[in-house]
């Protein structure tokens, strides 16, 4: 079976100006990749509460992180797709956007909100679709690779 491709991206905070921490996308034969992603020097932003959230410090990123060059290079050669199937696509594009930015570099991609691919037409149904997967998967919705891997059942119960 081919599956589309997906993207999810962690966030340093809730804030316009927050930063990339961590990014996972699948392949078409459904696998996963994520990553760390270390910061760039003038990205300053970031909110111990979201911290606590998804369990990933500063420190982390520094010692684990790929550098962002690496991020997008491995991002792009997996890319199978221009179009990637998203949960939020604003918030996804700008940091994403904000990741290239920092290498003077464009997204080659578009994104698809899960609105545009969900055959639930209804808001709250796809909330409530979102929230039984992942209780009955044991997902978080805090780690963008459990995240990857909802957006993935949702089209896997939808064919």
């Amino acid at each position: 079976m081919s599956y589309p491709q997906f993207l999810v991206i962690d966030a340093s905070s809730y804030e316009m100006d927050a930063h990339p921490i961590a990014m996972a996308w699948s392949l078409s034969d459904g696998s996963i990749k994520s990553t760390l992603i270390q910061p760039e020097d003038d990205w300053q932003d970031w909110d111990p509460g979201v911290e606590d959230l998804h369990g990933i410090s500063q420190d982390t990123l520094y010692q684990l992180g790929e550098t962002g060059w690496e991020v997008i290079k491995e991002f792009e050669f997996d890319l199978e797709n221009p179009h990637l199937m998203v949960a939020d696509a604003d918030r996804t594009m700008e940091l994403l956007d904000k990741l290239y930015d920092a290498f003077g570099k464009e997204p080659p991609v578009e994104m698809v909100p899960l609105y545009e691919w969900s055959k639930l037409e209804d808001s709250e149904q796809r909330y409530q679709q979102m929230e039984d997967i992942r209780a009955e998967m044991g997902l978080s919705p805090y780690r963008c690779e459990d995240e990857v891997r909802l957006l993935l059942e949702i089209w896997n119960r939808q064919q």
